[in-house]
């Protein structure tokens, strides 16, 4: 599950990268991408550390903004301890510049308790609102 939460997130950065034109960086820990359409940016990095004792810890993050003014970020963190221990955490944020409405999600993994999601909208004032509503 962790290793498909952490492909997820580097595969949602190719995907986006495909269709775009696109500049890589790579550094000495972690890689970088960035791009623009004639209707969007995005820009992502991700990277790992391991302490050679079996202790890894991984991370992505993206973020875009479009032509009207939307944009959005995400977030992923996975570890694994050398006692086998192993936790994912995911948060998405998006606000839609013609509503006003921001979407905020998490979704969290524990080896052991599975996975936990949440989410919730609010309006431009900070009111929740229903996911998907106009208002």
């Amino acid at each position: 599950m962790i290793k498909n939460l952490h492909l997820l997130a580097i595969a949602s950065l190719a995907l986006a990268a495909s269709f775009v034109t696109v500049a890589h960086a790579q550094t000495s820990n972690g890689a970088r991408v960035a791009g623009r359409t004639a209707n969007a940016a995005f820009a992502g990095q991700r990277g790992a550390v391991s302490d050679g004792q079996g202790n890894v810890d991984a991370g992505a993050a993206s973020a875009f903004t479009t032509a009207n003014g939307s944009h959005g970020q995400r977030t992923t963190r996975v570890t694994r301890s050398a006692d086998g221990t192993a936790s994912a955490e995911r948060n998405t944020s998006a606000t839609n510049a013609n509503t006003g409405v921001t979407f905020d999600g998490s979704t969290t993994y524990t080896k052991g308790s599975g996975v936990t999601r949440s989410a919730s909208c609010r309006d431009a004032n900070g009111n929740t609102v229903t996911c998907g509503s106009g208002r």
